[in-house]
C-alpha cells in the first residue's frame, strides 16, 4: 500500500537558497517497497515498468493537485 500521508507548502533553506515548495510524507508498506526494489534495475533505462511509473506518479500527481 502506498499513501502519501501529510502535505504541505513550506520553505526551507537548502545550501544557502531558500526554496518555497511542497513536502510530503510518502509511506510505502515493507512488502511493496521490497516488490517494487525486486523489479527495479538502475541499470536499465526502461525500468521500472510503465505500469508502476504510472501509479507512482499518479499517487504523488494527485496529492500536488490536492494542495492547490
Amino acid at each position: 500500500m502506498k499513501k502519501i500521508d501529510q502535505i504541505q507548502k513550506m520553505t526551507k533553506l537548502y545550501n544557502g537558497t531558500e526554496i518555497t515548495g511542497t513536502n510530503m510524507h510518502l509511506c510505502i508498506s515493507t512488502e511493496e517497497v521490497n516488490a517494487l526494489l525486486s523489479e527495479y534495475d538502475p541499470d536499465d533505462l526502461n525500468s521500472p515498468d510503465i505500469v508502476t511509473c504510472r501509479a507512482l506518479a499518479r499517487l504523488i500527481l494527485d496529492a500536488l493537485k490536492s494542495v492547490e
